[in-house]
């Protein structure tokens, strides 16, 4: 098990951003159960539920290579997400698993799937999600084009 303390070692974001409570089941290079207990909302936006999954997805990929300092190293970023279908909202009060499947991963990018549920009703599924870092400078040079 991995408590939120733990998973802020792993991945940059924090509250209000850090969408995970704990992370119950990991194995390596392979899958992930995590979990949010949703508390402050009376619903859990769609928007949101998804961050929090690919916050999952992050955990189980960047596991063995947890950031040292985001502001010097590499950002995590999610590239693309396909064939996402949702089911009933989650609610306050209740808490949503995220289960998430490594794919492959090359060159860099790691290719999941994933799942996530409350108590049975399954709330969202995620046929790919595509993901990969980029460097914290690479970022830096992009926006200060965009706003030149």
């Amino acid at each position: 098990m991995i408590d939120l303390a733990g998973i802020q070692r792993i991945i940059p974001h924090r509250p209000p951003m850090l969408l995970l409570d704990a992370v119950d089941e990991l194995v390596a290079g392979k899958r992930i159960l995590a979990r949010l207990t949703v508390q402050d909302l009376p619903e859990l936006p769609l928007l949101l539920l998804v961050e929090s999954l690919a916050q999952a997805a992050l955990v189980l990929v960047l596991r063995e290579r947890p950031h040292a300092e985001v502001e010097h190293t590499a950002v995590p970023v999610a590239g693309s997400v396909h064939g996402v279908r949702f089911g009933p909202m989650a609610r306050r009060g209740e808490t949503v698993i995220h289960e998430v499947e490594l794919i492959r991963e090359w060159g860099g990018l790691a290719f999941l799937r994933g799942e996530s549920r409350v108590g049975d009703r399954l709330v969202l599924e995620v046929d790919r999600l595509a993901t990969t870092t980029h460097p914290v400078s690479a970022l830096r040079s992009l926006l200060a084009e965009e706003s030149s």
